[in-house]
């Protein structure tokens, strides 16, 4: 019988074999694990609450390689993760609806990126939707102009880059990213016909597409990780990015932690996410987060009030 803690120390023992052999056929994760709301929307006596969508369009791609440019639009996430949100609330994802992996990643060492060997970079677009009663095949062909515009850029910005463009200036990958970034964000705005399409199809209460959160990683060494990890701050909002994590701390290696926020001008949501190595995300606890009426303060004592 294996049990999990013996599954957790085989999947421990995979990912640092991964690191220490600098082997290809990696996997690492994307777990978009919990949400925290601070603003819901319909929260009026005859409302039924926030639905959200947090849709994703994944991405691989390879500087200087032309033609190895993936995008994805995963449709099966716009389905709703969290359903009857409200102001305070704290709901974990389901692995179901919140982890995505990519396989088969190899991880650059540094006499490997000085011999030649281009690292790959990958990542998601993921577009936060307040789900309204769009039907959901106007929701997939807006995202599907958004999986293709990304699917643009990333062939103009990053196959059009060789090795000696990123040695010379590592810092150049991160504005070159930043300005895809800023092309995707306006695709990911539905135009003006779009949204009277939108408006009509949703008996005149369409979704509310939200910001966007760009996330893009490198697997890489961990001698090449902190050089990646420092070309890669100050990046504009929502966007996020670095090293896939292959530092080893007590044993393990501990996952990146990165809170996106999706908000309009009355919404807002904040999701912890958490990128690593493996197939299996971050376990979450067995049970939710008890509801806290007083969020963001702390709760009250039993039978009090909240200040």
């Amino acid at each position: 019988m294996v049990t999990n803690h013996m599954k957790k120390f085989s999947t421990r023992i995979a990912i640092l074999a991964c690191v220490a052999m600098i082997a290809s056929g990696c996997t690492a994760f994307i777990d978009y694990h919990r949400i925290q709301v601070f603003n819901a929307q319909e929260t009026a006596w005859h409302e039924d609450n926030d639905e959200l969508r947090l849709a994703t369009i994944s991405f691989r791609t390879t500087p200087g390689v032309v033609g190895s440019t993936q995008v994805v639009f995963n449709e099966d996430s716009v389905d709703r993760v969290a359903s009857d949100l409200d102001d305070g609330d704290i709901r974990i994802i389901p692995n179901s609806r919140g982890l995505y992996t990519f396989e088969d990643l190899d991880i650059v060492s540094l006499p490997e990126l000085l011999a030649g060997d281009i690292p790959e970079i990958f990542g998601q677009l993921v577009i936060g939707i307040e789900d309204d009663g769009t039907p959901t095949g106007a929701i997939r062909n807006i995202l599907r102009d958004i999986r293709d515009e990304l699917d643009v850029q990333l062939r103009a910005i990053i196959e059009t880059m060789t090795i000696a463009d990123i040695l010379a200036d590592p810092d150049g990958l991160a504005e070159r990213f930043s300005e895809a970034a800023v092309e995707i964000r306006d695709a990911a705005t539905p135009g003006f016909w779009a949204s009277i399409e939108l408006l009509l199809s949703s008996f005149f209460n369409p979704d509310d597409f939200l910001n966007f959160n760009f996330l893009f990683f490198v697997p890489v060494g961990p001698q090449l990780a902190p050089i990646v990890d420092a070309a890669f701050t100050n990046l504009p909002d929502n966007i996020f990015g670095g090293a896939l994590p292959t530092t080893v701390i007590g044993g393990e290696i501990p996952p990146k932690v990165f809170d996106l926020d999706f908000q309009d001008h009355e919404t807002h949501y904040r999701v912890r996410t958490y990128v690593g190595g493996g197939d299996e995300g971050v376990s979450p606890p067995t049970t939710q987060p008890p509801f806290n009426p007083c969020f963001p303060d702390p709760p009250p004592p039993p039978g009090g009030h909240c200040a």
